[in-house]
């Protein structure tokens, strides 16, 4: 089988992957959208107004290009996902850890365990950078209205014991109710930011000064990890109803995300400036009923998305594991075991600036930046099945009966008719397809510039935690007598 792939071009399916794309449930286009909006936008639309502020006038249309750049290297994973589904049919089944799956078809095992690191990396540093923030809003709501002064690192821990719980649930589509809340409460607590700022009265004119060269990294990491979905997209691909139509899902998704984000950022830039000093934007916003609205929608939003983004680790621990697809006693301990070092991370690190910068610049420019365009490309030099890495997948037929196989019998929502019927040689034909000459460059071109600006970002968070200038705090096991970490 052979296509031709253009730049705006989706692969479609055909046959069996349309029948079973008509059989199967799962997330609609609308729905997968709106995940991808909730599980963006939490910390991004709190922290970017700072990074501009870093990042000078440049910052605007810095964020409009990584923005852009998301959402098409976004649209190139989730062809890379629909290639495989087209040459090995198992995957048109339920798959646990799709983007190592992509990673090891185009790249092989190195590309396999790279890929692996960098999404627990990512994953694991947004889980933290949400608890923080969670547990940051709530200190400061309770301290304004309530008056009660209770130390920010307690509520991580009381935070991290009320999500613990939750972290059980199964995959996206076990709590789609999630996405849609999450979506929901960040675009009403974007606009009232928004507003919020534009009446705030300002002592003082607003300056803008010029950005250093460590303030604009540093800002530039921030905005990548911003646009740091791309770990959690083959997850929610997968649990669509039809999966070949995600990539116009993540367009949709993130430029809804970059809507949200332009007006609360630019907004924050020109009314506060330079007298901005703390990365979250709620913390310098005047205290009255927009604030306290603005705090309980934005918390809201990151509950929900702390499950979709630690979701992926989790589901990676159920296949090492080797954990049935259901709800068990054992899936409670490991992911409660998880969760645990999420809460260690954050004691060690109450301060989220750093993390947020460091992991942007870092795994963020790989899984976002890097990645996708490098495995499509991949992809489409492998001409036959003797030209991919590793055999087809295979599975016994004990594996099939246990329920402990990658892709799961049992389940409502993947017909039994449509298992595969054997584990020998595929008779379906090979997909292969071509990318255009000026396409290809472009990917690469993509390639080059997140991995320049990727090196630059890290290298200005590292030298800013060696010299002192860093927004670092002391772990609160360590003195639990700050006054605010």
């Amino acid at each position: 089988m052979t296509f031709e792939m253009s730049d705006q071009a989706t692969i479609l399916p055909t046959g069996d992957a349309e029948q079973l794309a008509m059989e199967r449930k799962g997330l609609s286009v609308s729905v997968a959208a709106v995940f991808i909006v909730g599980t963006m936008c939490g910390s991004g639309i709190l922290a970017l107004p700072k990074a501009l502020v870093d990042a000078g006038w440049a910052g605007i249309p810095l964020l409009i290009i990584c923005g852009c750049l998301s959402a098409y290297t976004g649209s190139i994973l989730g062809k890379c996902w629909t290639v495989l589904r087209m040459r090995y049919p198992q995957y048109s089944y339920f798959v646990a850890d799709p983007y190592p799956a992509i990673a090891y078809r185009a790249a092989g095992k190195w590309g396999e365990y790279a890929t692996h690191f960098c999404i627990v990396a990512t994953l694991f540093g947004g889980a933290t950078v949400f608890l923080l923030l969670i547990s940051g809003n709530i200190s400061n709501l309770i301290q304004s209205i309530g008056h009660v002064n209770m130390h920010a690192c307690y509520w991580i821990m009381i935070i991290a014991a009320l999500l613990i719980p939750l972290t059980w649930l199964g995959t996206p589509k076990d709590f789609w109710q999630a996405g849609m809340i999450a979506a929901a409460t960040t675009t009403v607590g974007g606009i009232l930011i928004v507003i919020g700022l534009a009446i705030m009265e300002v002592d003082g004119p607003v300056t803008h000064n010029n950005p250093s060269f460590s303030g604009f990294f540093n800002a530039f990491g921030t905005i990548l990890f911003a646009f740091g979905g791309a770990s959690c997209f083959p997850t929610i691909q997968v649990d669509m109803k039809n999966p070949d139509k995600f990539p116009v899902a993540v367009v949709i998704g993130i430029m809804s995300v970059l809507s949200l984000y332009l007006p609360v950022s630019v907004t924050g830039m020109v009314v506060i400036g330079d007298a901005m000093k703390d990365s979250n934007i709620l913390n310098e916003m005047a205290k009255g009923g927009i604030l306290y609205t603005v705090i309980i929608l934005i918390t809201s939003h990151l509950f929900m998305a702390f499950l979709i983004v630690i979701n992926p680790i989790n589901q990676a621990l159920d296949l090492l594991f080797k954990l049935e697809n259901k709800f068990s006693v054992k899936r409670c301990a490991i992911r409660s075991c998880t969760m645990i070092l999420v809460l260690f991370v954050a004691l060690s690190i109450p301060k989220f600036g750093v993390i947020l910068s460091l992991v942007g610049g870092t795994t963020i420019t790989a899984t976002n930046f890097v990645f996708p365009p490098l495995f499509y490309i991949l992809l489409s030099r492998q001409k036959s099945s003797a030209d991919a890495h590793g055999p087809p997948p295979q599975w016994s037929k004990e594996d099939w009966d246990s329920g402990t196989q990658e892709i799961g019998e049992g389940d409502e929502d993947y017909p039994q008719a449509k298992r595969p019927a054997s584990n020998g040689p595929s008779d379906i034909p090979w997909t292969t397809f071509d990318i255009p000459l000026h396409v290809k460059i472009m990917l690469i071109e993509i390639i080059l510039v997140g991995i320049v600006g990727g090196v630059a970002s890290t290298y200005s968070v590292l030298a800013s935690l060696i010299n002192g200038s860093a927004d670092f705090s002391v772990p609160c096991y360590a003195n639990w007598g700050i006054a605010d970490p």
